[in-house]
């Protein structure tokens, strides 16, 4: 166990209890004197740490419940901080799409490998869902089966960073406004890459998903060569 090496008392206080979630149960936290007396501090400086520490994920503080400890989430800890790097410059937002674009095709087989058949159904419907969309009257850009398309492949996987980079990117993504952008044939290409990528990922051709995500995203940067807008 790590001790000692956390900024915040109550989030070393909870390191070296032992008092992380287990599945199905809560841990509430003794009584804020208590808390401050245990620690050694104030109770200013104790409710200070829980207004940061809830602002992490780490803590939940119920009023006239007492707080509790919260499943480590690394999507709460970084998402304003993403979304402030974004609206600062946008470069940043540039910086982050490459990283995602690491991401997905670094972490693609083992991501594909822990995939459901439920899963893979679930891809084929949100892909038949897009098609559907993009061929009716009046025609609707299928945004959010984009976001739930690509955070449901990787939703199996196993690292709660490369989950919560994933998600603060597509929060990231809709804060910019990229889902309002470009013309149908750009959205019809793109879920005929989503298409192929789903038939891969259903035949269990690993190999040839991922060449073919690579693809995907070489399809965008070209789709966006000059553009002052940003990524998608």
């Amino acid at each position: 166990m790590l001790r000692g090496i956390l900024p915040y008392y109550i989030l070393q206080y909870i390191i070296d209890n032992d008092l992380q979630m287990g599945e199905g149960e809560e841990v509430k936290l003794p009584p804020m004197d208590e808390l401050a007396t245990e620690m050694g501090i104030s109770r200013g400086k104790l409710r200070e740490e829980m207004v940061v520490a809830q602002a992490y994920g780490a803590v939940e503080m119920r009023p006239g419940d007492g707080t509790y400890v919260r499943p480590f989430d690394f999507y709460t800890a970084i998402r304003t901080l993403v979304l402030y790097g974004t609206a600062y410059d946008w470069k940043n937002f540039d910086h982050l799409y490459r990283l995602r674009v690491q991401l997905e095709i670094t972490f693609w087989q083992e991501a594909i490998q822990n995939l459901t058949q439920e899963d893979k159904e679930e891809i084929e419907r949100i892909v038949e869902q897009a098609e559907h969309k993009l061929t009716g009257s009046p025609v609707e850009i299928p945004h959010k089966g984009h976001r739930d398309f690509h955070l449901l492949i990787f939703g199996r996987l196993d690292n709660k960073f490369v989950q919560g980079l994933l998600k603060a990117y597509w929060d990231a993504y809709e804060a910019v406004g990229l889902h309002r952008y470009f013309d149908l044939n750009y959205y019809q290409k793109m879920w005929s890459s989503h298409r192929a990528i789903t038939e891969a990922i259903v035949a269990n051709q690993y190999q040839k998903g991922q060449e073919i995500l690579v693809q995907h995203f070489t399809l965008l940067e070209n789709r966006l060569s000059g553009s002052t807008n940003g990524q998608q």
